[in-house]
Order: C-alpha cells, then structure tokens, then sequence
C-alpha cells in the first residue's frame, strides 16, 4: 500500500511523507515548496474553492493524488509513469511505476537534470522526453504493489485529507 501523509505543522519544506507500507516498509520526507505551482493551482483556485489558509496543503495533496490517479489510469503494460512527490530546488523525486499483470513494479527515484521550480504537470512529460530523462534509483528497494493496494492507499490518503 502507499500513502501520502501530510505534517498539519509543516512550513512548506519537508512536510508531507510517503509510506509503502509492503515490506521492506519505506518513508520518505518530501518538500512541498513547489507542490502547488507544479500542479497550476492558482489563488483563485483557492479562493473559489473555498480553501483555508490552513489547508493549502491538503487541498494541494489531494490534488496530487488525483493527478497520480490520472497518470495510473492511462498506463499501458510495461510503460513506465512517474508520479512525482518531493518538490526540491535541486530535484525532483517521486516514484517510478511499470504496470505488471500481477501490479505496479515500484521504486523511489529522483532526477537532477529537472528542477521543480522549472516545470508544471501540463509540460513535465515533454520536459522529461526533450531531455531523455532517465530517472536514478533513489533507494535499492523495489515492491511489487497490486492495483487495490494502490488505490486503497490513496483513497485512505485522501480521506485523511478531508479531516
């Protein structure tokens, strides 16, 4: 299962944390900086959705996860998607997918040729494409992770989201 969990108490850096929860378990800390300005969510977004100061951030992470449920549900066997999560100047990080009959290949990677300030969802693909961007392993732990595990692990992020 993964989950996106979001610290109630963060600044804006180092403030929402991915768990696999398949074995080996695996958390990582990620920046939310540039989390609102890749997903283009702008302050009338916002404001005409009613969004508390309070909650940029899990309304930004809800959205996050919307996006990496679009990326899933248009993969293609054997096609890899990334779903990005750690919004860093100097990086970006996130997860690398391949679709399997038996579920989703898994690893934590990163890239230092793309920076996060740089990119939005609506061009991040052809940024990645234009400079034949291949994603380095972050950690040397893979998981094999069922379709119902990773969408049961985002349904329940996104229902701690709501509260």
């Amino acid at each position: 299962m993964i989950r996106i969990i979001v610290d109630k108490l963060g600044s804006g850096h180092d403030d929402i944390f991915l768990k696999i929860d398949n074995l080996p378990i695996y958390t990582k800390t990620g920046d939310s900086y540039y989390l609102l300005d890749f997903l283009e969510i702008s302050d009338e977004e916002l404001k005409n959705n009613n969004v508390k100061d309070g909650q940029f951030l899990n309304y930004a992470t809800t959205k996050l996860i919307d996006y990496w449920n679009s990326r899933i549900g248009q993969a293609e066997k054997g096609t890899e998607i990334f779903l990005p999560f750690d919004f860093q100047d100097e990086y970006i990080g996130g997860l690398l997918l391949i679709e399997t009959s038996l579920g989703f290949k898994t690893k934590v990677v990163y890239s230092d040729k793309v920076h996060s300030y740089e990119v939005n969802k609506s061009v991040f693909d052809k940024v990645v494409s234009d400079r034949q961007i291949e994603f380095l392993d972050e950690e040397k732990a893979e998981w094999l992770i069922s379709h119902d595990q990773i969408f049961n692990g985002l349904e329940w992020s996104k229902d701690e989201l709501k509260e």
